[in-house]
């Protein structure tokens, strides 16, 4: 009977010990998870989203924008004219992005750098949103005969956006994301008096299966002579190896400074643009 009785007790010390270390190994090996695709690209339509192309991946997209859906017939609902930008962005890691463009509207290039600074996650670390920093220099394109002229200086034609952006990722379905935007130009352009200029965005995905979305983004101006906002809504399509997305604003332009302080076209009167943007990745550096 003693020994039994000691076998007994030293079966459950071993088990109580056993347990308590088998509940901290699972405790310790919780993993962190992090959501992924909050958006179908590095746009949500206009705007930049907080998604960054992945290490080593060159994204290429083409924008484009047509004339406006009151031209009327005559010019095709405004498909008769037509604006385009051509863009790069490359991930340098998981953490930084660089891009550059050049947009018909304007004759403007422009490049950013996109920084993540924290990720949404879940389980043994949790945060709940994605914080990215976007950063644009736009340089505005100009004749070398303009470079003779007295009146010229190069810093004119230069303006720069800073952006944080903060998404959160609700569901499988939701994404919306909040853009406060600070730009800032050099020489001021028509119909405005300020040189810094603040507006926050909004905007969101709403998936509707695992190849279709809608999207819609929007600025608030805080003080801009121009009360227009801009408004759009879109389609996303992914094939697998292209997105694109389809969509209607009321801004013809594609680079920050543009849509964000400069569209002065109003949904209520019929100034209504027709685009989209192609999208597709390639591989340069295998992990």
């Amino acid at each position: 009977m003693r020994y039994i009785l000691i076998f007994i007790i030293s079966f459950l010390s071993f088990n109580t010990s056993f347990s308590q270390d088998l509940f901290d190994l699972i405790s310790n090996n919780e993993k962190t998870i992090y959501p992924e695709y909050f958006f179908k690209g590095t746009k949500i339509i206009n705007s930049q989203s907080v998604e960054i192309p992945d290490e080593g991946v060159l994204q290429f997209m083409i924008q484009h924008r047509f004339g406006t859906l009151n031209s009327g017939f005559y010019n095709l609902f405004g498909l008769d004219n037509s604006q385009v930008r051509i863009g790069f962005d490359y991930g340098l890691n998981k953490w930084i992005s660089l891009g550059v463009g050049r947009s018909s509207s304007l004759k403007a290039i422009d490049s950013n750098l996109k920084f993540r600074l924290i990720r949404q996650s879940s389980g043994n670390t949790s945060f709940p949103m994605t914080v990215v920093f976007n950063t644009s220099v736009v340089l505005k394109q100009f004749l070398f005969s303009e470079v003779n002229n007295t009146n010229f200086i190069f810093s004119d034609n230069l303006s720069f956006a800073n952006q944080i952006l903060i998404a959160r990722k609700f569901n499988r379905k939701f994404t919306f994301q909040l853009s406060p935007s600070l730009l800032h130009y050099n020489l001021l352009p028509v119909n405005q008096t300020f040189h810094d200029q603040f507006s926050i965005g909004y905007g969101g995905r709403y998936k509707l299966n695992n190849r279709l979305s809608i999207n819609f983004e929007s600025f608030y101006q805080l003080n801009s002579d121009n009360k227009i906002n801009q408004l759009s809504f879109g389609l996303d399509i992914e094939t697998g190896g292209h997105v694109f997305q389809l969509h209607a604003t009321n801004s013809p332009y594609m680079i920050d400074r543009a849509f964000i302080h400069e569209t002065y076209d109003s949904w209520f009167e019929g100034d209504i643009y027709f685009g989209f943007n192609i999208s597709r990745v390639f591989t340069l550096q295998e992990k």
